[in-house]
């Protein structure tokens, strides 16, 4: 067995005709990409260090209850999340709570300057969505309502010609600090998991046209009626076995290296090596950074992971005595702990909210002791029906998404990296949108294309 060594030359050689491609990592983006492959005849095998799939989107079992690691909401814009769902079975329309789109948002504790906010267009054509934000800012002078409507249809039609703040962004299209404080900063932080004095225009604006300049159907609010393993980890992982991929759960890669006579060899911590034609790097940045061969061509790849950051998400899961079915399924937060409310019994745990803290790090607290029992004195204040809950988890994600700041996508890699045959997939890989389950998907999608298009060739390392 020979490998190929960091200060070895440019070599020729050929794929292996014969192996598997290794897909490591079994959350959204390495699922997608190993149906892909295996939809198109290739041979895989699917590694994955935890026991369920699912990665950063992934379901728990907590006190009895059917939780998730985070509480994600899609818009019918995710079409490649939908797509995926249904290539396993899973109906979309059932499976999902449809919501034409509106935001109610509510203040906190009395006395709170943030206000209320309520945002419900008769439809996302631009003239209902410019007389819904009309209608909005009733407490505003005319001349700065007209101001505010014509500078936010600016910000859908128009692309900035450089990145910049989201925050300067808003200034410069005339919106008022007011709707700042209670549409836009929300939003934003719900959208990038970055906060609006950081994050980039250029993915925000994206998103927001992917979602309000296309069809009705793209904007509608999607809220799971399943728990995220079930929406597509699970009856992705059945399909892939049934399929006759290999598949390896609670199976640690520790290390990667490139053969010379062509293709890679696995470390597994526990387990003999795993030979593989071609490998996908399924992972979070970080991770992906620790098991990518010592190889000066892949220099360029490391310094791209390591660039994006990360930031993190906590989840508050309160259970209350009696069951919450009197509230909406989804309610923005203002001047709280926690940003979005979403009552569970949608997925059949009626007696559990959930609320979303995003961008966590910006908001510490001592323990999560405090952090959930800060958020339930809160949610008190602003639903006096609710009372107080008799238990209270958090969830959190240290490092949930890239940091979508100003510039990140001109940092951020592609699937391809220095050495042919090795791969990258994860919402960090799709370019133009921020950390979600939606561009993790299209992550996985574009590498196990760039893996089969790449099949067979002659290449050079």
């Amino acid at each position: 067995m020979t490998r190929l060594e960091p200060s070895g030359g440019p070599r020729r050689r050929l794929l292996p005709d014969a192996g598997p491609v290794a897909v490591v990592g079994a959350g959204w983006a390495g699922l997608a990409a190993a149906l892909q492959l295996v939809r198109e005849g290739l041979p895989v095998v699917l590694v994955e260090a935890a026991a369920v799939p699912g990665g950063r989107g992934r379901s728990l079992d907590l006190d009895g209850a059917h939780l998730d690691n985070g509480q994600h909401i899609l818009v019918g814009a995710c079409r490649q999340v939908l797509a995926q769902m249904r290539s396993v079975g899973v109906d979309p329309e059932a499976a999902l709570q449809v919501l034409p789109f509106a935001l109610s948002l509510r203040e906190g504790q009395p006395g709170a300057h943030a206000g209320s906010f309520s945002l419900s267009p008769r439809s996302t054509r631009p003239w209902h969505l410019a007389a819904a934000l009309y209608q909005s800012l009733g407490t505003e002078t005319t001349s700065r309502r007209l101001a505010a409507m014509f500078g936010a249809a600016r910000m859908l039609t128009r692309a900035p010609g450089t990145d910049l703040p989201v925050a300067e962004w808003l200034r410069r299209a005339h919106q008022p600090p007011g709707l700042i404080a209670r549409l836009w900063e929300p939003l934003c932080l719900a959208v990038m998991n970055t906060p609006v004095a950081e994050a980039s225009t250029k993915i925000f604006q994206n998103v927001l046209r992917q979602t309000l300049r296309g069809s009705e159907r793209d904007a509608r609010l999607l809220i799971p009626r399943l728990p995220l393993g079930a929406l597509f980890p699970e009856p992705a992982l059945v399909r892939l076995r049934a399929s006759g991929a290999g598949v390896r759960m609670s199976t640690r890669v520790s290390g990667i290296a490139a053969l010379a006579e062509g293709g890679f060899e696995l470390n597994l911590r526990g387990g003999d090596p795993l030979r593989a034609r071609q490998v996908i790097l399924a992972t979070a940045p970080r991770a992906a950074a620790r098991l990518l061969p010592e190889l000066a061509a892949l220099a360029p790849t490391r310094r791209a992971l390591s660039a994006l950051g990360a930031r993190s998400i906590c989840t508050v899961y309160l259970r209350y005595p009696k069951p919450v079915v009197e509230l909406p399924p989804l309610t923005g937060l203002l001047g709280q702990h926690g940003q979005w409310l979403l009552p569970r019994h949608l997925i059949g745990e009626p007696h559990w909210v959930a609320v979303v803290i995003s961008a966590a790090e910006m908001y510490p607290a001592p323990d999560a002791r405090s952090r959930w029992r800060r958020v339930a004195h809160e949610l008190s204040a602003t639903f006096p029906m609710l009372g107080e809950p008799d238990l209270g988890r958090v969830v959190c994600e240290h490092s949930a998404t890239f940091d979508a700041r100003v510039g990140i996508d001109d940092l951020r890699p592609g699937v391809r990296t220095g050495i042919s045959g090795l791969y990258l997939a994860g919402d960090h890989c799709a370019h133009g949108l921020p950390s979600t389950l939606e561009a993790a998907v299209q992550g996985g999608l574009q590498a196990a294309t760039a893996a089969r298009q790449d099949s067979g060739r002659v290449v050079s390392r």
